[in-house]
């Protein structure tokens, strides 16, 4: 029986992998515990359009765009962070960027969300795009 990690049984039924494989090489070594937390944090059937590596609430994060959600983790030791972030009317989103990192602020009702350090910034310009067109602004 083949091993799953190793190719043949391998499944990716949410397109987190394909998503990842997108990254730079050292982001997907920043964010590999991240995408871990990542993975079991999503539902049944639950597709992954595009996925970032970022610094989240001070630790390595990630954030993914899926087509039911906003979904930022991180892999804080023994109690990773967790925010789904809905599609609703009224949430917004800014990106700011340098020469090497970017980071994206979702606002809604007064309350902030930031990421930070993302160095695939096209990424994180795919993410705030998609987060734009699902909410109609």
């Amino acid at each position: 029986m083949p091993d799953a990690a190793s190719g043949p049984g391998l499944t990716d039924p949410a397109g987190l992998g394909a998503a990842v494989g997108r990254l730079s090489g050292g982001a997907r070594k920043a964010g590999h515990a991240a995408f871990m937390v990542l993975a079991r944090s999503l539902e049944e059937g639950e597709m992954v359009s595009v996925v970032a590596q970022c610094r989240f609430r001070g630790a390595p994060g990630a954030v993914a765009l899926t087509d039911r959600r906003l979904l930022v983790v991180n892999a804080r030791e023994w109690e990773p962070d967790v925010l789904p972030v809905g599609f609703e009317p009224g949430l917004t989103v800014q990106g700011w960027q340098d020469e090497r990192h970017a980071a994206l602020v979702f606002s809604r009702d007064g309350h902030d969300l930031v990421i930070d350090r993302i160095g695939d910034r096209a990424l994180a310009q795919e993410v705030a795009a998609g987060v734009r067109a699902r909410v109609g602004g």
